[in-house]
């Protein structure tokens, strides 16, 4: 049997689910098809409990997360507002972020504390820059480091390097991954 990890994202604001999996679905389907009652379908849940979810989004957040307009001759409708919009961009956004580390290797030797010393830096964080669900942590080495990249020949030809060049190190990877010792 093979087992794998399984991730469920939910947004938190003061100890309570904002906005889960099935919610951002929601959302995304109202955006798609301007109906609860389609995205509920969508969604395999009731009519009232769609009500119920945007309801509680709104209340927790503070902000309409879905404009409605009631039927009649023309017939009603739902639509996200801008703030429902940018609520489900940044929830799918770290999404797209956490499940593209579920398939990179690389990263659960990270998570496993597997770590090559060659990929460890040691670094003072310099700045915290939160946003509404992610923060941008900025960095400085402390100790000086050497780097060793391997290049082909024909590389090392092409760029003309010699020992004393200044040149740029350009780290590909998809993240940088903190850890704090405790």
């Amino acid at each position: 049997m093979s087992l794998q990890p399984v991730f469920r994202l939910e947004i938190e604001g003061e100890k309570q689910t904002v906005l889960d999996q099935t919610d951002a679905l929601l959302l995304r389907y109202i955006g798609e098809t301007s109906s609860i009652t389609k995205a509920a379908k969508r969604c395999g849940i009731s009519y009232r409990n769609a009500w119920d979810r945007v309801k509680h989004i709104e209340r927790t957040v503070g902000n309409r997360m879905v404009e409605t307009k009631v039927g009649g001759a023309e017939g009603g409708g739902a639509t996200l507002t801008a703030e429902g919009a940018d609520l489900l961009k940044e929830f799918r956004r770290v999404r797209r972020y956490l499940f593209d580390a579920l398939d990179d290797r690389e990263f659960f030797g990270h998570v496993s504390y597997k770590l090559s010393a060659r990929n460890r830096l040691r670094v003072k964080i310099t700045r915290v820059q939160k946003g509404s669900i992610t923060s941008q942590v900025k960095m400085m080495m402390l100790e000086p480091a050497a780097l060793t990249s391997i290049i082909s020949n024909d590389s090392v030809d092409d760029l003309a390097l010699k020992e004393g060049d200044e040149v740029d190190a350009i780290v590909k990877s998809t993240e940088v991954i903190i850890g704090k010792r405790m």
